[in-house]
């Protein structure tokens, strides 16, 4: 029973995290005011155990745990989406940090791939030096 009731207040605390992450009014709303916030968690885990056979007890259990999993994840869904620094760069944080990870990953990639180039001149650069030498020969002796 007590794995059902977690199970069902994780399945409910992250429907109700991706619901508020979609919709801004939402996030909003449940910020203003924490009875809708509870109303919410309640509702959704009461549509979720009616889906999956729970009743009584039960949802009300994982409605309760379930709303105080999700204060953390309300608290984050504000500094990333509706914070002020959210808002000068474009509402959405997470994009803003993911792009500049992207950068800085691709910078690191290209200066490790350079160094790797510098420290392995004299393999490449001796094979090199080789071909052009055998190439030289051919055109002599051709010639």
């Amino acid at each position: 029973m007590f794995a059902f009731v977690m199970i069902l207040a994780f399945a409910s605390a992250v429907v109700e995290l991706t619901f508020a992450s979609k919709f801004p009014v939402w996030r909003k709303a449940a910020k203003r005011n924490k009875a809708i916030n509870l109303t919410i968690s309640i509702a959704l885990s009461f549509v979720l155990g009616i889906m999956f056979g729970a009743a009584g007890l039960i949802t009300m259990a994982a409605a309760i745990i379930s709303t105080v999993l999700v204060i953390p994840g309300y608290a984050f869904l504000e500094w990333a989406y509706d914070s002020p620094q959210a808002q000068t760069r474009g509402g959405n944080q997470l994009k803003y940090f993911s792009d500049k990870t992207k950068v800085v990953v691709s910078d690191t990639i290209k200066i490790i791939y350079k160094i790797l180039r510098v420290i392995t001149f004299p393999l490449w650069g001796s094979r090199i030096a080789r071909d052009k030498y055998r190439d030289f020969k051919l055109r002599i002796q051709q010639n």
